[in-house]
Formats: C-alpha cells, structure tokens, sequence
C-alpha cells in the first residue's frame, strides 16, 4: 500500500472494531474542527459508508417489497449502478424471487435481518462493491489538486486501502469495555438493545470482530487486524473521546508536517508500573509536578512513545513511568506507547531476559501506590478492574498488604 508523497490532502480514513467510538469520534473531529475556526463547515466532508450501506440496502428491500416502485426508485444512482450491471442484476433477481417465494416478513427487515440470510449474500457483496468503487473513485477526485482548506473524514473500515494517500485511524476496545457499552447504551439500534447481561453483550461483540475479520480475510484477503496497515492506532477503552479526537488531529498534522509521531496509543491505566512510587516521582530531567504542568498546558509530545512488554496480554512499563503518571496527574487519558517485546521474546538491553521475566519484577505493593494518583480524580480506581486477577498473579507477602 503505497502513499503519495506529492499531495498531501487532508484525508482521515477511520476503521475500528465494534463498539470502539468511531461515530463519536467523527462528530468530536468535526466539532473540534469548526472550533478551531480554521475551517468553514462547508470545507468539513463527512463520508460513512455505514449510511452509505443503509441507504443502498434500503433502496434494494423496498424494490423487493414492491417490485411496482422499480421505475420510480430507478433515478437513485445505487439503483442505477445495480443494474447496470448484468452480475449485480442477477444478484438482485436471485434475492427477490427466493424473498417472495419464501414468503418472508419485510415489514420490518432491518440490515441485522439480512446478514443472516443467506439469500442476501450476494446482495451484500454488490452493495459492498459499488460502496468500495465510490470510495476508490472520491479518493482520486480529491486527490486531483491540493485542497489546503478542506478536509475530509471518511467512517469506514475500508477507506484506508481504498483511499492509500490518507491518513488511515484504527480504534480498538477491549472486549469488555466494549461490551459494557454494547449493553448499556439505548441510542444504539433495536438489535443491540436485546441483551439480558453484559456477558451476552461481549460475546455478541466478539461476534461480530471475529466476523468482521473472517469476512474482510475472505472477500479481500485483508486482515483489518494487522497493524501495519495503518498510520495511528487507539485503544478507546478508557480514553475519553474528547482526547480520542484530539489525538487524532495532533498526529495528522504531524504527518502533514513529516515530523514524527508513535503509531499506537492507549490509557495509562493500561500500563502496569514496575517500579516503586518514589522512583517514578523521583527527579529526572524535570520534576514530577513541573513535568506534570508541562503535559496539561502544552499536551503530551506524540513523538515520546512509553516502552512497554506485554504477557499474556498485559503490558508492562519498562521505560517512561514517570511520562506515564505525570499524564494522569494533567488529566491525559491518552499516551503514546512502543511494544518491545512479547511474553517470551528477549528485552532489547536486557542482558538477555525476556519480557515474561521482566514482568514477573512488578509487584503489589507498587500497583497500590500507583494507584493512588488515578484515584485523585476516580476514589475507587484499581488495576484488579481493568486485569481481573492480576492481584492473585502477583508475588504478595504480608507486608505489601500491611502498607496497602
């Protein structure tokens, strides 16, 4: 996936797992936006190809149930490009004719309805095709000039290989923040209001990543999972969308400036210390509290990315402890972050220990001072909330529970 060097148009291209805030983050980005009063809203286009989709199939479902509004339908350019097609027109008579054979319900079909019918296979993979030619085709139109005052959000989870000169977004969630989410937020559609426990609700969102994956694999032999893909990477799970946008602003205009930034982010509730408290609030080149208003008024530098090894899929700090909590003392809820190393690959300058290893230092004892600076702003913070059983996981003697 090869990018232009030579335009460089403001394109953001935003995929991300389900249930990760991607439809909050495009009204935050759009409203920073208009904020910054460096754009008039006629110069802010958003694009979703999840309404682009809705629109589509809607069109389609309502051919179906009346096959009569066929000429009246027919001036919608989706239309159009469904049959002007002979491959996307036999699709389309293949799923009307098995619909009313079968003499299914329309009334109330809703997109959910039809991924699980087989007979609309196909017609998801025309709707999916024309969706991608469009976005395929904006892309070159707006690549065509240099566009210095416009900017372009685009919600989609293909857009950055359809559009490769963008600025290609990938948010992520843990699958239980999302499912908390999935379960407790009724603005969502009628099918994700139907779960009984959040448990239903996470494995229904797994459900759907898994599928989501399996799908992009097959149709485009596209793994939405590899990294590599992309130019920034945040784990939404216990940021708030307010620095989810921010974030993503700041290291666009580092792109747009060349000047560098790291490709992965997350919370620093995320990251497990592994040193004491007074090492990470000890004097390095500036002072805790220094350091600390440094990040509240002038914000984290995307370039000074938080060194960490993960075990079993929790990651440790190895380097930047006190760039992580002086962030949560100015109210950051996003670092930048660099895996190292994972479970049993060696820890560069390490004498030759691997991250496992490494991990097995972090002790109880630290997490409970830690956890004292999250707990300025939120009194029942606890990593045992975000890694159940980490408690357990730790070597405890009786006096790291003595100086709890």
């Amino acid at each position: 996936m090869e990018k232009n060097n030579e335009i460089k148009n403001k394109i953001i291209t935003l995929s991300g797992q389900p249930v990760s805030g991607k439809g909050t983050a495009v009204k935050l980005l759009k409203d920073k936006l208009l904020e910054s009063q460096k754009y008039k809203e006629e110069d802010i286009h958003v694009i979703s190809t999840g309404e682009e989709y809705r629109k589509h199939f809607n069109l389609i479902v309502d051919i179906i149930k009346d096959p009569l509004r066929l000429s009246e339908l027919a001036k919608f350019d989706s239309v159009k490009s469904l049959f002007k097609n002979h491959e996307y027109k036999e699709a389309f008579m293949e799923a009307l004719i098995a619909m009313r054979s079968y003499k299914k319900d329309l009334s109330n079909f809703t997109i959910q309805d039809a991924n699980d019918l087989p007979e609309f296979k196909d017609i998801r993979r025309v709707i999916d095709t024309i969706i991608d030619q469009e976005i395929k085709d904006k892309g070159i139109e707006i690549n065509k000039e240099k566009r210095d005052n416009e900017i372009w959000i685009i919600d989609s989870r293909l857009a950055f290989y359809n559009i490769p000169d963008s600025f290609s977004v990938r948010l992520t969630s843990s699958p239980e923040v999302a499912g908390e989410r999935l379960f407790n937020d009724k603005k969502r559609g009628e099918e994700d209001n139907q779960y009984q426990t959040v448990q239903e609700a996470i494995k229904e969102r797994e459900r759907r990543r898994v599928g989501e994956q399996k799908r992009y694999k097959s149709r485009y032999g596209i793994d939405l999972e590899d990294e590599s893909n992309y130019d920034l990477i945040i784990d939404t799970s216990y940021a708030e969308p307010t620095d989810v946008a921010d974030t993503i602003l700041n290291c666009l205009e580092c792109s747009l400036n060349n000047e560098a930034f790291s490709q992965k982010w997350a919370s620093p509730k995320s990251f497990i210390p592994l040193q004491s408290i007074m090492q990470t609030a000890g004097t390095t080149e500036y002072s805790f509290n220094d350091l600390s208003d440094i990040i509240r008024l002038q914000g984290y530098i995307p370039s000074k990315a938080i060194e960490v090894v993960t075990v079993d899929g929790i990651p440790y700090i190895i380097e930047g402890h006190h760039r992580n909590f002086c962030a949560v003392n100015a109210g950051k809820t996003l670092v930048p972050y660099e895996v190292i190393a994972k479970n049993d690959e060696k820890v560069p300058n390490y004498a030759g220990g691997t991250a496992r290893q490494r991990a097995e230092s972090a002790r109880l004892v630290d997490l409970y001072d830690h956890e004292e600076i999250f707990r300025q702003t939120e009194p029942d913070f606890s990593y045992n909330k975000i890694y159940p059983g980490i408690y357990q996981h730790l070597e405890v003697d009786k006096d790291d529970i003595d100086n709890r």
